[in-house]
C-alpha cells in the first residue's frame, strides 16, 4: 500500500531517530509538524523544503518520485564502509573509491547522485587524488539544486576543515566565517544541527589562531544552544573542548566538571569512543596538572587492559605511559616509548600539537640526565621550530623554559 506523504515523513524521521523537535527546527513549530505527519495539514512549499533538507533527502523523494534502487544500494554501502574507515590508515578509504568509481559518468542529478559524488570526494582527499575537488563541486552544486542545504553545509565544512588540515588556520578560519555569514543570510541557519557543526569547528578554529575569548563565547554559547533546543548533537564535541581549554587554563575544577558530564554523556549513550577520551583525559588530567603519577599508572593500566588497540597503534596514549615511566624513574622503559612513537600525519590542530610535543619534551629530558646535552638542544630546537608559532599554552612553555635551560648549559 502506498504511504501518504506524512507517513513518508514520519518513517523517515524515525529512521533517522530525530525527534518531532529537531526535525521542526525553528522553520515550523513542533505541532504543526504532528499535524503534517498526521495528514491533518499540508506543507507549504517552503515548510516541505524544510523538512527534506533536514531528512536529508530531496522533496522529490517525500513525493515518491524516488532515484533508482540500484543507486540506493550503493549510496548505503559507501555509507556503510565510510563508517567503518579509520583516518589513521587512508587506505580504508579505498573500498570507497571502488565502489563509486565506476558510477561516476553517471552521476548527474537527484540527491543519490549528490551523495556518492560526496562521499567518493571525501575518500579522495584521504587518498590525496588531485581530481577531489572537481566531485566535490558538483555534489555541492546537485544539493543546492534540489535544497538539500545540510549536506551542502556538512561538504562545505569539510573543505574547510581540509584547508585547515593542511595548518593555513587563518585562511581556514576566514572561510569559515565568509561560509556562515551567507548561511545566516538563508533558510539553512533554520537548520539547528548545521549551526552545532559550525559553532564547534569555528571554536576549533579561533582556539587555533589564538582568538581564546572567541572561541570560549562560542563553545559555551553552543552548549546553552544545544541544552535550549535539546539537540544534543556535537554535545560531547564541546565538552571535550571545555575540558581541554579548562586544563590549560588551570581551572582544574572547572576540568574535573566537565570530565564528569562527559562520563555521565558516554554513559547516556553508551558510546565507547567518548568512554575512550575520558580515560585518556583523566591519565592527561593526573601526569599533567594533578602530577598524581600512581594514580595516572592505575588508571593507564585500567585503559591499557580494555584498549582494542595493539600499544603499537596508540600515539598520545604511548606519550602518556612514557610520561608515567619517567616520573616513576623507569627511564629506559619512557625512552624505549619516545624513541618509537611518531605524531599521526591526521593530528593537525595546533593545541593537539602542542601536547603532542610532550613527546620531544621527555625525550630531551632524558638525554639530557644522560649526558647528551646536544642532543637533547637539537630536539627541543626542532620542535620549538614549530611550536613557537602556535598559541600560548603551558607545553610551549614548557618546553620554552626546557630550550633556554639547555642553551645555558651549552653556552
Amino acid at each position: 500500500m502506498m504511504m501518504t506523504l506524512g507517513e513518508r515523513i514520519r518513517s523517515l524521521r524515525k529512521e533517522r531517530k530525530m525527534t518531532l523537535q529537531q526535525l521542526a527546527g525553528t522553520a515550523i513549530t513542533k505541532g504543526m509538524l504532528s499535524l503534517i505527519e498526521n495528514n491533518k495539514a499540508k506543507p507549504s512549499m517552503e515548510s516541505l523544503q524544510h523538512i527534506a533538507s533536514m531528512l536529508e533527502v530531496p522533496v522529490s523523494d517525500l513525493l515518491e518520485e524516488s532515484s533508482s534502487s540500484e543507486k540506493k544500494e550503493v549510496v548505503k554501502r559507501a555509507e556503510d564502509l565510510f563508517s567503518e574507515v579509520d583516518y589513521m590508515k587512508p587506505a580504508s578509504f579505498d573500498p570507497i573509491i571502488e565502489t563509486i568509481e565506476p558510477f561516476l559518468p553517471s552521476l548527474t542529478k537527484g540527491y543519490m547522485d549528490a551523495r556518492l559524488l560526496d562521499l567518493y570526494s571525501r575518500a579522495a582527499y584521504e587518498r590525496k587524488l588531485p581530481d577531489w575537488k572537481t566531485y566535490s563541486d558538483k555534489a555541492i552544486q546537485l544539493y543546492d539544486e534540489i535544497q538539500v542545504s545540510r549536506r551542502a553545509a556538512s561538504l562545505r565544512l569539510y573543505r574547510i576543515s581540509c584547508k585547515f588540515r593542511e595548518k593555513d588556520y587563518q585562511e581556514a578560519l576566514e572561510l569559515l566565517e565568509n561560509e556562515r555569514k551567507q548561511m545566516e543570510e538563508t533558510s539553512s541557519w533554520t537548520d539547528p544541527l548545521s549551526r552545532l557543526d559550525f559553532d564547534y569547528t569555528g571554536a576549533v578554529f579561533y582556539y587555533a589562531v589564538g582568538e581564546k575569548e572567541k572561541a570560549l563565547k562560542t563553545m559555551h554559547d553552543a552548549i546553552e544552544f544545544s541544552k535550549k533546543q535539546k539537540v544534543f548533537y556535537r554535545l560531547d564535541h564541546l565538552y571535550r573542548l571545555a575540558v581541554i581549554h579548562a586544563m590549560m587554563a588551570g581551572d582544574l575544577e572547572e576540568a574535573e566538571l566537565y570530565i564528569n558530564r562527559l562520563e555521565a554523556y558516554a554513559t547516556f549513550t553508551e558510546d565507547e569512543e567518548i568512554s575512550t577520551f575520558n580515560q585518556f583525559i583523566w591519565i592527561h588530567y593526573y601526569t599533567t596538572y594533578a602530577h598524581d603519577y600512581e594514580k595516572a599508572q592505575t588508571l593507564m593500566d585500567k585503559f591499557l587492559e580494555e584498549s582494542t588497540k595493539p600499544v603499537e597503534e596508540l600515539d598520545f596514549e604511548r606519550v602518556e605511559m612514557a610520561k608515567i615511566a619517567y616520573h616513576m624513574k623507569r627511564i629506559e622503559e619512557a625512552k624505549e616509548l619516545l624513541e618509537h612513537t611518531e605524531i599521526p600525519e591526521i593530528i593537525s590542530h595546533p593545541i593537539d600539537l602542542s601536547m603532542f610535543s610532550e613527546r620531544d619534551y621527555y625525550l630531551a629530558k632524558i638525554y639530557e640526565e644522560e649526558g647528551r646535552t646536544e642532543e637533547a638542544l637539537q630536539l627541543v630546537q626542532s620542535s620549538w621550530s614549530d611550536l613557537q608559532n602556535y598559541p600560548e599554552t603551558p607545553y610551549q612553555r614548557k618546553m620554552n623554559e626546557l630550550l633556554t635551560s639547555l642553551k645555558q648549559k651549552t653556552s
